[in-house]
Order: structure tokens, then sequence, then C-alpha cells
């Protein structure tokens, strides 16, 4: 069935549905990140660009079913690294760091159906009153001076839970395997 697809789509049509495919992934993760903070208008972007690329993707290769899968595949990894990896590499390239006291640690139940629990922690620091939810592994005592990250755009948060270590061979690892998918198709293609 899918094969089908992709058989009545043109090579034109699978040239410019990937790029576009790639383009609203991109903009569903700069959605999720930057504000005004859209989880769902960013979801429903990453869901539609990854079907694109997919569906792109297995054109250019000429319909075949490892193309459509891999699509699908590098464009969910590639959509989860831009928002959580591309997030802590946001708030360190234009934010800056700044140590801040935990004035209060407050429990609240975030799932309606499910009870699930986060916590808002208060902080004060020199630049004023910050205010980070978490979830439950991630929370700090009161008095604890811990080391944020802030910015005038992305929410703060601690810089403990952003490791340039973990976050920078993230992203650069999900840009190569989305290169490494196009230019196979691409190459399966010719």
């Amino acid at each position: 069935m899918v094969l089908d697809i992709t058989d009545r789509l043109g090579i034109r049509t699978g040239r410019h549905v990937a790029p576009a495919g790639l383009a609203a992934i991109v903009l569903g993760a700069a959605l999720f990140v930057l504000p005004p903070h859209s989880t769902l208008a960013a979801i429903a972007l990453a869901l539609t660009g990854g079907a694109a690329f997919a569906l792109g993707t297995a054109r250019r290769a000429n319909g075949r079913w490892w193309a459509l899968v891999a699509g699908l595949i590098s464009a969910a990894l590639l959509f989860a690294a831009l928002t959580v990896a591309g997030r802590g590499l946001a708030l360190r390239a234009f934010g800056q760091a700044e140590t801040c006291t935990v004035t209060d640690r407050v429990m609240i139940e975030t799932g309606a159906r499910y009870h699930h629990y986060g916590f808002v922690h208060t902080l004060a620091c020199g630049s004023g009153t910050l205010t980070i939810r978490t979830d439950p592994g991630d929370r700090v005592p009161v008095g604890t001076a811990v080391p944020i990250l802030t910015s005038d755009l992305i929410e703060p948060d601690f810089a403990d839970r952003h490791s340039l270590l973990l976050e920078v061979p993230a992203v650069l690892g999900s840009i190569a395997l989305t290169a490494v998918l196009v230019r196979r198709s691409v190459r399966s293609a010719n």
C-alpha cells in the first residue's frame, strides 16, 4: 500500500517533499523550544514533516520499503534530538550561567487521568526570582545552591540537566543519520 503511494508520486515530488518534511521538522522543533512553546503545533508539524520526509525519501529510492522505515525513524530521531538536546545547546549558546539558591519547592500533579507528579522550584538569583518546572527525578532540596542557565527567549533550566558531552553528539548524530539516508536514497534513485 505504501509503495503504491510512492509510485503515484513523481520523482520531482520526491525531490520537493523530503526537504519540505525536513523543514517542517526543524520548524516544529523551533516551536517546541522557543516561545510561544506550542507543544501541539510542534508535534503536529513534526508528524506531518516526518511523514513527508519518509514518503519523499521512499519515492527517491524508487519506492523501497527500507527507505520509508528509515525515513520515519530518522525523522523521529531528528525531532527528538533537536527538541531535547537543542534546547540545552540553545541555552548554552545564547544564555548565561548563574548560581541561584532554591527557596521553595512545591510538588504538583501534572496528569489529570494518570497520577504523575512534578516539581516547581522557586529560585533566588542575582537577576531576580525564577521558577523552574521539573520531573520527580530532578527535584532539588530547598536551600541548595544550583547552577542554572537563563536566556531571554528560552525558559531557564538547571545546568546539570544539559551536558554538552551528550547534547552535541545527539544533534550531530541525528543530522548525520538524516544526511546518510538522503544520500543513500538519492544514490538508489540513480
